[in-house]
């Protein structure tokens, strides 16, 4: 474990779920030129979900519907949420620390 490295697992329902495994497998049902991030959200009164961030506008019920034959319920992402330029670091790779932070910015905005 190195410091510094971002956590790419979320504790949902009592199961750990691997973040980086729902994206790959979300990955390959996107569209081609759509990039996704898959984060944690956790809510102190229903507990933590999982938020699919998309750089486009997408069908998410036929994604979701695909994604079902390879991953359980409680992995799939409850919320999909659109930012068209996902934060990237020096080394190309997906901000996942801000991405995470955006989007929890995005859904407490939408709570009230």
């Amino acid at each position: 474990w190195h410091a510094g490295r971002y956590k790419r697992f979320a504790k949902v329902g009592g199961e750990m779920i691997s973040l980086v495994k729902v994206e790959n497998i979300m990955e390959k049902h996107l569209p081609e030129g759509v990039s996704c991030c898959i984060v944690e959200v956790s809510d102190e009164k229903k507990g933590s979900y999982i938020v699919a961030t998309v750089s486009k506008e997408v069908n998410k019920t036929e994604i979701l519907r695909k994604m079902m034959n390879e991953l359980p319920s409680i992995a799939l992402p409850r919320l999909f949420v659109v930012i068209n330029e996902l934060t990237m670091m020096s080394t190309g790779k997906i901000d996942f620390r801000t991405v995470t932070k955006m989007v929890q910015d995005i859904v407490r905005s939408q709570e009230v």
